[in-house]
């Protein structure tokens, strides 16, 4: 069925759920599942805005998060793992979308499972969610677990 499951991991509890159906489907075909992170590309957020304010370099804060999302994933794997399935992790830095379809296609994963963000419809309709982008551009089959 599946030999390597790809999970796009945001930390929301739509991504959680969609770690925990792709154990599911990890238990049944007896595949490897590899929780990816990828880390938005920086000044996005008012925290970081406020580092290079105060003077801390690019390269700096780049470490400072790479060192928080691996520690993100280190946790949610010691969540998941058991019954003998592999878990991997990985963390990457760019554009979402981008890097979940470029690291899927590279490395010949057979599945990726995606938690929706349920933007609504008008918010959706405008900026597109990461989800949906997936499932566009995927040269795989992509699950998209929903949930209320």
């Amino acid at each position: 069925m599946y030999n390597k499951i790809l999970v796009p991991f945001d930390n929301s509890s739509q991504s959680f759920s969609a770690a925990q159906h792709a154990l599911k489907l990890a238990m049944v075909s007896k595949a490897t599942v590899t929780i990816f992170h990828v880390i938005q590309e920086l000044l996005n957020e008012p925290e970081e805005k406020a580092k290079v304010r105060i003077g801390m370099d690019r390269d700096t804060i780049v470490n400072e998060l790479k060192i928080k999302a691996q520690s993100m994933l280190d946790q949610l794997r010691e969540r998941l793992i058991g019954n003998d399935i592999k878990i991997e992790t990985s963390a990457a830095f760019g554009n979402p979308a981008r890097e979940i379809l470029k690291k899927a296609k590279i490395e010949g994963y057979d599945v990726i499972v995606i938690g929706s963000r349920g933007l609504g419809k008008i918010p959706g309709i405008l900026m597109g969610s990461v989800s949906n982008k997936v499932c566009s551009g995927a040269t795989c089959p992509v699950i998209v677990i929903h949930i209320d």
